[in-house]
């Protein structure tokens, strides 16, 4: 584990831009009564480097930590991962938000399960922070990796989910996103042919998410893992077989993407009946907004009912 430096979000617009320095340097003290923010890399045991935050309350130690996990070509820094860190560090929780291997660019060049094991170096850091267990909150992409990482090792110290935005089938939205099934089809065609000729890594284009998204760059080999007809980004599937840990789900009816849309609730409750599923009410007359992905607008009301969830399960900080 090393540390890289401890200036707060400006540091982390630095380490976007490439300006960030590589050094480690010892974290800068945070003011009193404040909550400090540090920046982080780790080395996975295949020599990746993943980079994080962690921020740590106030009075420097909590018994619980939350790690986030970001969605699709999410970096940690990203803005709902920042809000949902100050946030939940304010109310005495130590939280850590780290790249997966999936991060940015790197998503569609990467399979679900070894993006989801990279929980594993979140999860110990926080532990080495002094964490005595560990609540996972994924968003989009992050409800799917997250759950396959408690499936895939059912780790003890994992004691609840948390999934924001949640997907029921990622494939569903890649299907709406190509333009319907039978170029869906096509798709999966062309990417298994490539696979079949030995061009599994070569790239190819992935129509955007509605919302006005730009085209995401893909390996025939990701496309195939992440998004085929025999992925296991299921969310819908992977429930079935996380235990009995308590579980939250929170969408805003606007959610545009796909993956989210019902029967995507449907599936997600029968699949797990430990999980609690919140619909926030309907502020845009049936209208859709893909700012809702991620709550803007909404996010004291999203804090809130994490914050109560959180207490009712005995997971205080």
């Amino acid at each position: 584990m090393k540390t890289i430096a401890s200036f707060g979000i400006l540091s982390l617009l630095l380490i976007a831009s490439g300006c960030g320095g590589a050094s480690e340097q010892a974290p800068s003290p945070a003011g009193e009564g404040e909550v400090r923010q540090e920046l982080v890399r780790v080395k996975t045991d295949d020599n990746l480097t993943l980079h994080g935050v962690v921020w740590t309350p106030a009075d420097g130690h909590a018994d619980t930590g939350i790690v986030l996990a970001q969605g699709t070509s999410g970096e940690f820094y990203s803005d709902m991962l920042v809000w949902l860190g100050d946030e939940l560090a304010g109310a005495g929780y130590l939280v850590v938000s780290m790249n997966r291997r999936d991060h940015g660019s790197s998503f569609g060049y990467q399979t679900v399960e070894a993006a989801a094991m990279d929980h594993r170096y979140a999860i110990d850091l926080a532990f080495q922070r002094g964490v005595e267990r560990v609540v996972t909150a994924g968003r989009s992409f992050g409800t799917v990796t997250s759950p396959y990482y408690v499936r895939a090792t059912d780790d003890e110290r994992v004691k609840a989910m948390i999934l924001l935005a949640p997907v029921g089938d990622y494939r569903v939205g890649t299907r709406g996103a190509v333009g319907g099934p039978e170029k869906y089809e096509k798709m999966v065609a062309e990417a298994r042919q490539g696979v079949s000729e030995g061009r599994g890594s070569d790239s190819f284009w992935i129509p955007p998410m509605p919302g006005g998204r730009r085209p995401a760059a893909s390996s025939y080999e990701s496309f195939l893992d992440k998004r085929g007809p025999d992925s296991e980004a299921v969310p819908a599937e992977i429930l079935k077989q996380v235990g009995d840990r308590p579980i939250l789900a929170i969408r805003d009816p606007a959610d545009p993407l796909p993956g989210t849309l019902p029967p995507a609730q449907e599936l997600l409750e029968e699949a797990n009946s430990n999980l609690e599923y919140i619909l926030l009410p309907d502020t845009r007359n049936g209208e859709m907004a893909r700012e809702s992905h991620t709550f803007t607008g909404r996010e004291d009301e999203v804090m809130g009912i994490v914050l109560d969830w959180l207490a009712r399960q005995g997971l205080s900080p």
